[in-house]
């Protein structure tokens, strides 16, 4: 598999997960605590979906 195949499903599951807790989850916070939140649940998936590929990775090459 590519890795920019990889990439962009990680940006997009990310990017579909952080929508999603932020509708269920700040329904009443002003729209730039939204915004800021976005970005923290965004790299916060990215981070954790790396980190996961890497340890993949890791035990695949084994």
């Amino acid at each position: 598999m590519s890795y920019a195949v990889i990439g962009a499903v990680l940006v997009t599951l990310s990017t579909a997960l952080s929508l999603l807790i932020l509708k269920f989850k700040s329904t009443e916070q002003p729209k730039q605590v939204k915004i800021i939140l976005f970005g923290l649940y965004f790299w916060g998936f990215i981070f954790l979906q790396l980190a996961v590929c890497a340890v993949v990775y890791y035990f695949q090459k084994q």
